[in-house]
């Protein structure tokens, strides 16, 4: 009963900072999580969680209306032609060494977004590399959000188009996440029956997250979604070092 009640906070506090910056459950359970639930269980609980919420802002013709629809394309375009690369690096690359590396760099690039060098990170090429190494990233560490939130921070200034032109994409590309897993894999029923019950902490999360994301200016918003890559990295290289 402990174990199930770490669960459902980690989710919860997985579904609030969804729910605030756009992007970063994945980080926030397998941080949480990683030594409790089983590795590929848990990217698959994961993926479903981050396509129910963020399908929820789908539903909403304000939000639907803040994408920035050409940026969108953009990175779906570069992301699609970035999986095939990364479905072929999954059993040639180590995955550790590549998420340290790739980790190091976020943490790097983040740190220099913070400086009057953010506008390399709005260049108008920098959609397409973002999505493409997004796209690579997404089958072989699970690293997605973080290059694409640096772009989408570096360009725009209000925290709607960010926010919500990001979780557009993870729904996408996420999406194609669960129906390659759900085919690939054969889960238990109690799998399945935990993916359910993992429904109420991820949108209780959620909605304390757009409520909390109400309440940020659009410069304290984009400050938030540098701090959390920084920490984030930081706490996850410490993890595989360690």
């Amino acid at each position: 009963m402990q174990e199930l009640i770490i669960v459902f906070i980690a989710f919860l506090i997985a579904g609030w900072v969804q729910g605030l910056i756009g992007f970063g459950f994945a980080v926030v359970t397998t941080l949480l999580l990683v030594n409790r639930v089983d590795f590929i269980t848990l990217v698959y609980f994961n993926l479903c969680m981050s396509v129910l919420t963020s399908i929820i802002a789908m539903f909403n013709a304000k939000n639907l209306k803040s994408i920035h629809k050409p940026t969108l394309l953009k990175l779906i375009l570069s992301a699609c032609a970035g999986l095939f690369i990364g479905l072929a690096l999954i059993n040639v690359v180590n995955s550790i060494v590549l998420k340290k590396i790739t980790l190091s760099v976020i943490l790097m690039a983040s740190i220099v977004s913070l400086t009057k060098n953010k506008v390399f990170f709005s260049h108008k090429y920098i959609s397409w590399v973002a999505g493409f190494f997004s796209g690579v990233l997404t089958p072989s560490t699970g690293i997605n959000g973080p290059l694409v939130a640096l772009h989408l921070n570096a360009v725009f200034t209000n925290k709607e188009q960010i926010r919500n032109t990001m979780l557009s994409y993870l729904f996408l590309i996420m999406t194609f996440g669960v129906v390659t897993m759900s085919l690939q894999m054969k889960f238990t029923p109690e799998i399945l029956q935990m993916l359910w019950k993992l429904v109420f902490p991820s949108l209780a999360g959620y909605v304390l997250g757009m409520l909390s994301f109400r309440l940020l200016p659009d410069l304290t918003f984009q400050k938030t979604v540098i701090i959390f890559l920084i920490l984030s990295s930081i706490s996850s290289l410490i993890y595989l070092i360690v």
